[in-house]
C-alpha cells in the first residue's frame, strides 16, 4: 500500500475520524469552558486545535495526489 492509498484509509476509517472529531471538540470545548483570565489555556488549545486541523490538511493533501497526478499526466503544453 502506497503512501496515498495509507492516507485514504486513515480519512475514510470511521473509527480513526471519529477520534479526531472527539479530540476536536474536546479543544473547542475547553476554549468555550476557559474563564476571561484563562488566556494561556485558550492559546494552548487553540495551537492544539489548529495542529489536528492542520495534520488532517496534510492526510488529504496526501490521498489527493493521486489525482492530481493523473491530471498532470493528461495535461500536454
Amino acid at each position: 500500500m502506497n503512501e496515498t492509498e495509507r492516507a485514504i484509509a486513515f480519512l475514510n476509517d470511521e473509527f480513526f475520524m471519529a477520534v479526531v472529531e472527539k479530540q476536536r471538540l474536546m479543544y473547542i470545548n475547553n476554549i468555550l469552558d476557559s474563564s476571561d483570565e484563562d488566556v494561556d489555556v485558550r492559546e494552548r488549545e487553540r495551537l492544539k486545535l489548529k495542529g489536528l486541523e492542520e495534520f488532517i490538511a496534510s492526510l488529504k493533501s496526501i490521498a489527493t495526489n493521486k489525482e492530481i497526478d493523473k491530471k498532470r499526466k493528461f495535461m500536454v503544453f
